[in-house]
């Protein structure tokens, strides 16, 4: 067996998050788990999002107390479940 080698560990926690995708209408969906870097998204229709796109994140972060949080991310995996969003910080470009 390998050994996890994820800069941030994943905590399996199921909150409700508003997911904004280019021009679409936002959408509350939920997580499957939740990690300092990002998070992953249970989605029926994942192919609906497109590899390397950028989303906007809205919800209160469990790893911090549930403050409101607003976060930027790109998509960085689909499965047949939903979607892997890494957290980016715009203030760098």
């Amino acid at each position: 067996m390998s050994a996890d080698k994820r800069q941030f560990p994943r905590q399996e926690i199921q909150i409700e998050v508003e997911l904004s995708f280019l021009e679409d209408t936002a959408r509350t969906v939920t997580t499957r788990n939740v990690s300092e870097g990002g998070l992953f998204l249970l989605l029926k229709n994942a192919d609906h999002y497109i590899m390397g796109e950028m989303v906007n994140l809205h919800f209160k972060n469990p790893l911090n107390n549930l403050e409101e949080t607003e976060k930027d991310g790109l998509i960085v995996r689909h499965t047949s479940k939903g979607i892997a969003i890494a957290f980016i910080e715009m203030e760098e470009f």
